[in-house]
């Protein structure tokens, strides 16, 4: 976060709004004058000045991936396309679920979802929302969707319509924790109105924010909101990469492997009401793994 920095001249006093940032392994300063006494809109300013380093950092980044992932679809064959989106699908199914609790390995996932070979003794709820998840990323692909409240209704009812038939495509009526978090979820009333409040809020900011942004931040507003009974997880990286895949840029697929630094964001912002930190998480982490191919 920038900090104020007063500078005495004689009788005068000067302030300045100063943002350090490491980036590409050197500190590096921007500055901004303030006047000659503290603004009223300082907390805009300060907002304003770290947009001005997300654009000459992370958002110059983001363009750099999103230009050689459209490079890469010009170039590569139909069927080449085809086939790493496949591949994309095996993966993201099998660690989406396995963050959720799935017992599918990632061999079990691929055997089931290219070949069609069901493994033994794992429960059938596993088995049918794997498969109806790739089913879901497949049309997706396939047939683009926008993130709005009848489509996640409709993408939750796809995956969840045979194994959770109380909570598949409903709205949440009733509290809910989520395990080993602080973060207690709104009551069962303020769901539907801050859903919809959502839904407006990704509307205007579509031309207002960087789609990575845009991604990240509504994955963690969904996720604190916490609107289906189960399946909120899955349900968020969908639209999560909805969002991105909309902007022309590379999906992303957070891997159960990896999955602290995930859970620790998402409650550092969780308990702080505050998307920054899973927005900067997210930010490095698209920047090391948003990659074409």
């Amino acid at each position: 976060m920038a900090i104020v920095r007063r500078v005495d001249r004689g009788d005068n006093q000067y302030y300045y709004l100063v943002q350090t940032y490491r980036w590409e392994g050197a500190v590096q300063r921007k500055e901004r004058y303030l006047g000659t006494s503290l603004p009223r809109d300082l907390e805009r300013q300060r907002a304003s000045l770290e947009r001005e380093v997300w654009q000459a950092t992370w958002f110059r980044a983001f363009q750099s991936i999103r230009d050689a992932y459209q490079l890469h679809l010009r170039t590569l064959p139909a069927e080449a396309i085809a086939k790493e989106r496949r591949q994309f699908i095996i993966e993201f199914t099998y660690d989406t679920n396995r963050i959720e609790g799935s017992t599918l390995t990632y061999r079990e996932t691929a055997d089931l979802l290219e070949h069609g070979i069901s493994p033994r003794s794992k429960p059938m709820r596993d088995i049918r929302e794997a498969q109806l998840h790739a089913a879901l990323m497949q049309n997706l692909l396939d047939h683009p969707e926008p993130v709005d409240l009848p489509h996640l209704l409709s993408w939750h009812r796809a995956i969840f319509q045979e194994t959770k038939p109380e909570y598949a495509g409903r709205i949440r009526d009733f509290e809910v924790r989520i395990g080993r978090s602080r973060h207690i979820p709104p009551p069962p009333l303020e769901v539907r109105p801050m859903l919809i409040e959502l839904m407006r809020w990704v509307n205007r900011r579509s031309h207002e924010t960087h789609p990575v942004e845009r991604a990240a931040e509504f994955h963690f507003r969904f996720e604190n909101i916490h609107p289906f009974g189960d399946g909120n997880g899955r349900i968020g990286r969908i639209a999560m990469n909805v969002l991105l895949s909309e902007g022309g840029y590379p999906m992303l697929n957070i891997q159960y492997g990896k999955r602290s630094g995930y859970y620790h964001a998402l409650e550092r912002s969780s308990v702080s009401s505050n998307p920054l930190p899973f927005v900067l998480w997210f930010f490095r982490r698209y920047q090391r793994e948003g990659k074409p191919g």
